[in-house]
């Protein structure tokens, strides 16, 4: 390898750093993975079929009706002398005969419909289109291609199973506003990292140390959020490593002296859904570096099933005096677009349930895990409570590839100070520490939410497009 080769090597880890703290700071996407089979999913678990599967027919997704009326909670019966099939749930009554294309659903008023698919019987079962059989009962039912699964959210029944189930998290809330970090909040940290790079590959691999700081600062609010963080690096120990593979030109040391301190702003809008980020490290891509880069965050997580503005809203709207209201707004905030983020945002909700927790101590601790694409994701938060005061808490997140821990991240928070300690291991590549401490406090002034005007505004979601 030559010394250019070496360089763009180590700037592109360098450049990881920033893309990792960029990914801190805005709300990532969830990656569904692919699956040849067609599955069913009802309010974020899997549906299982024993002796029958969904499939497909003439572009219909056609599933077993017994099966999926009675994960619905439905009654279901046959009437062998005229052929009727018949679903019954909290007094709604759906009437149908096979190769018919009327459908008659009665909740007090009978009302025929007319549907494009019609059932059939095949292999003794009888199949019926996924669509009709959702929405008839009043489920929203929609269709994630990329991993080729029916998605269905029974609205109704999820925010009837959350009725009273958040009282601890009012608890948490109140402790919030006691710390006064309900309205906005500024934010003061110092963070230290400690990373190692690998030169080469395999055995002949060495570990090049890279350390540094990093300060954050700004203010948030639940609709907008006015961050800037700076980087310092010493970068001693990777400049010796270029010196011995070659001589370093001019070139390199102006770009490495520039690596030693990098800025980054970044400007939330969670009303409009809109992000902004501004760094000197897009020069070094050979980007803009004095342009802001701009990101349609509600247009990203449409194919996610996501409501980013609902979402970001929910507390606001709840007034921050109730969860409930929070979660029974995030609810709202669901499409059935996108089978992981309902499955990872209803396993997270039902993580902060009273019926989560295991009281240890004077401690309240839940935790919940999912799958992401080959890797396993687990997230546990723990209360800290005096009597049924909430004095404080603990968060942590792990992503396991296999048995080896990829990332984990874990923040603890005492009256208005929070502590951050992160690590990343990707094998034979790098491994990173980051920890430290973030003060919050009342704020006065309101975070700024876009560009100053005049200012260059780049949008990366059109150009992603």
């Amino acid at each position: 390898m030559n010394m250019k080769q070496n360089y763009l090597k180590y700037r592109g880890y360098l450049g990881m750093i920033c893309l990792l703290l960029v990914l801190l700071l805005v709300p990532g996407q969830a990656l569904a993975a692919d699956s040849p089979e067609i599955g069913v999913q009802l309010n974020g678990e899997a549906v299982e079929f024993t002796d029958a599967a969904p499939v497909n027919e003439n572009g219909r997704v056609y599933v077993p009706f017994r099966a999926v009326f009675e994960a619905l909670d439905a009654k279901v019966d046959y009437r062998a002398d005229d052929g009727q099939i018949m679903a019954e749930k909290d007094g709604t009554n759906v009437i149908f005969k096979v190769q018919q294309n009327t459908v008659t659903v009665d909740n007090g008023n009978a009302n025929t419909i007319t549907i494009d698919a019609p059932p059939f019987i095949r292999d003794g079962r009888t199949y019926v289109p996924v669509r009709f059989a959702a929405q008839t009962l009043g489920l929203e039912v929609g269709w994630d291609s990329a991993s080729s699964t029916v998605v269905m959210l029974d609205k109704a029944e999820l925010k009837e199973a959350a009725k009273g189930q958040y009282t601890l998290m009012d608890n948490y809330l109140k402790f919030a506003k006691m710390q006064n970090l309900t309205g906005p909040v500024k934010a003061n940290g110092n963070l230290k990292f400690e990373m190692q790079i690998a030169d080469g590959s395999g055995p002949d691999a060495v570990m090049v140390p890279v350390n540094g700081t990093m300060k954050l600062s700004g203010i948030s609010s639940a609709e907008k959020a006015d961050m800037e963080l700076a980087v310092a690096m010493n970068l001693d120990d990777l400049n010796a490593a270029l010196q011995q593979n070659g001589e370093v030109t001019a070139e390199d040391q102006a770009v490495m002296d520039a690596l030693k301190n990098i800025s980054m702003k970044m400007l939330l809008d969670n009303e409009k859904g809109t992000a902004y980020v501004q760094s000197d490290i897009f020069a070094m891509a050979g980007m803009d570096g004095s342009a802001w880069y701009k990101m349609n965050l509600s247009q990203m997580a449409a194919g996610s099933g996501m409501n980013v503005q609902a979402l970001q809203q929910s507390e606001a709207a709840a007034g921050l005096n109730s969860y409930e209201a929070s979660v029974l707004q995030m609810i709202d905030s669901l499409t059935p677009e996108n089978a992981l983020t309902c499955e990872i945002m209803l396993k997270t909700l039902d993580m902060y349930r009273d019926d989560a927790f295991q009281k240890v101590g004077s401690q309240y601790m839940s935790s919940t895990k999912y799958n992401l694409n080959g890797m396993t994701v687990s997230m546990s938060i723990t209360l800290k409570t005096n009597g049924s005061a909430v004095t404080g808490y603990q968060e942590a997140t792990a992503i396991y590839m296999g048995t080896a821990p990829l990332m984990t991240m874990k923040t603890d928070q005492s009256g208005s100070r929070a502590s951050m300690d992160m690590t990343m291991n990707v094998q034979g590549l790098l491994t990173m520490k980051v920890n430290g401490d973030i003060t919050y406090s009342a704020a006065q002034e309101k975070p700024q939410s876009a560009p100053p005007s005049g200012a260059v505004i780049l949008d990366m979601t059109q150009n992603a497009a």
